[in-house]
């Protein structure tokens, strides 16, 4: 897989480029609507670009962005503190995941409980853990998201030496971006329309983040031997085409991502083929795969 993991800022400035300015444009547009059908239509794809947006600061952990890890950093913190994401605190433990996935139950990013912990629960928290889309995508949402960051950070601070400073890095950023903008609002007389803007936004994110990442790994706690297979038969992959992968920065093929995470996105399908490849001629079961996401959505209800 050596032959794939060269990547190409050009792609990765291009998506920005084109998701920024879908995001700029909609909040252009929120602002200047003279009615509520176009302001709402213009926060719609504000909200939709803005997640999109984030989608590549997942990259940037990983340095596959555009290959310069402190620039994709300090670019990171500055377009998630807006949304009062703490993207600091969430790179040390990305990297976790990426280590505990399937093997370890401290996985920050474990979507649902151990098998014998479901078991042990009543009827209704039991039917909640198998179906948790409707509390965390629908409910909880990006607030969800944000809170339990923060508490995993706090939790597992011994884990990451980095992590305690990081906190209060994402904590100071946020206050300042959030009572900056807030400042702007009051001064300009507009608080109500402000607050109803981030709540719309908060809740389109929310939705696409808790989605992607149930289908990326609800059900699918199967520690294998060695950590390869475990990180191939605990991620899910998802048909998808050619500017659906880009726009979603190589996640549907997930599978591929967390076994070779230094692969950038436009290269994953093709790693996907060779890992298919070697699953077949070895006799092992395929990569864990829905057809599209409509399937994994209907999955999870």
């Amino acid at each position: 897989m050596a032959d794939l993991t060269a990547v190409v800022p050009l792609l990765g400035l291009l998506r920005v480029a084109t998701f920024g300015g879908l995001l700029i444009g909609g909040i252009w547009m929120f602002w200047s609507a003279a009615n509520p059908w176009q302001a709402i239509g213009s926060v719609t794809v504000a909200g939709i670009a803005y997640a999109l947006l984030l989608v590549t600061t997942h990259e940037a952990v990983n340095g596959t962005l555009i290959g310069r890890p402190r620039l994709e950093f300090a670019f990171s913190c500055l377009i998630s503190w807006p949304m009062a994401w703490p993207f600091a605190t969430y790179a040390s433990l990305h990297r976790l995941h990426h280590r505990w996935n399937g093997r370890d139950e401290r996985d920050p990013e474990r979507v649902e409980p151990l098998r014998e912990k479901i078991e042990q629960a009543g009827p209704l928290r039991r039917w909640h853990q198998r179906h948790p889309f409707w509390l965390r995508a629908l409910l909880l949402g990006g607030v969800g998201l944000i809170i339990d960051t923060v508490h995993k950070g706090v939790v597992l601070s011994g884990c990451d030496p980095r992590l305690p400073a990081r906190l209060r890095l994402d904590l100071a950023g946020v206050m300042l971006v959030q009572l900056a903008m807030l400042g702007v609002a009051i001064a300009h007389g507009v608080v109500l329309r402000y607050v109803l803007f981030w709540l719309v936004v908060e809740r389109i994110i929310g939705a696409i983040v808790q989605t992607r990442g149930l289908i990326e790994h609800h059900g699918l706690w199967n520690p294998s031997p060695g950590h390869r297979l475990t990180q191939l038969r605990s991620s899910r992959s998802v048909g998808a085409g050619i500017w659906l992968n880009a726009c979603l920065g190589g996640l549907p093929n997930h599978a591929a991502h967390h076994a070779f995470p230094a692969i950038p996105f436009q290269q994953l399908p093709e790693a996907s083929v060779r890992l298919t490849a070697v699953l077949e001629l070895h006799g092992l079961e395929p990569l864990p795969r829905f057809r599209h996401y409509g399937a994994g959505i209907l999955q999870l209800l």
